[in-house]
């Protein structure tokens, strides 16, 4: 399952990203954003809906590590998280804008890896839960750009549906399927 993944965006990216999503960022620019690939415990910007009165329409950006301690405190991170059972409250959800994701396939060292990047003219990025200020990412079955390199994927979601899976109240379970074909392009790295 997805362990690495990379952000390339600059703080004025983030902002024009939310501005077409009719959202303004309430964060003040962090001094070292991520740039390149993330790995499980290193830090990743991460969107959620700010949280607070006058705070509506708003988006936070904050840089949280990618993996929690197992319950029972077990050995160690839990870095992807199954959706299907999944009923977050908006508090505890966030996106991961991605501008790649590595799979691998095969039985045996080294196995190929592929690189995932969005095939739409659209941002993509990943649903996440954020528990105690670190970061978990949702995944689903493999949609069709992905079924055949590996059994499952993390949520993938474009642009226009970031503002809903950040805020609806209920639990939007349409937006964490598997991402239809077409959204997103492989190429074999190894």
């Amino acid at each position: 399952m997805c362990n690495e993944f990379a952000q390339e965006k600059t703080w004025e990216q983030y902002c024009e990203l939310m501005a077409r999503e009719a959202a303004e960022i309430f964060s003040e620019p962090p001094p070292d954003l991520p740039f390149g690939s993330i790995r499980p415990s290193e830090r990743a910007a991460i969107l959620s809906a700010a949280q607070g009165s006058g705070m509506e329409g708003r988006t936070q950006l904050e840089l949280l590590p990618w993996g929690w301690t197992p319950p029972g405190g077990g050995k160690g991170l839990v870095i992807n998280i199954q959706s299907e059972k999944r009923r977050d409250p908006p508090a505890m959800r966030g996106i991961a804008p991605m501008d790649r994701f590595y799979e691998f396939k095969g039985d045996k060292p080294p196995k190929s890896k592929f690189a995932f990047t969005p095939a739409v003219n659209e941002p993509l990025g990943f649903a996440v839960i954020v528990k105690n200020g670190r970061f978990a990412l949702l995944t689903t079955a493999p949609g069709p750009d992905v079924a055949l390199i590996h059994g499952r994927m993390p949520v993938t979601l474009r642009l226009r549906d970031w503002r809903r899976f950040l805020t609806a109240g209920p639990w939007p379970a349409d937006l964490t399927a598997p991402a239809p074909e077409g959204t997103l392009q492989a190429l074999q790295v190894r």
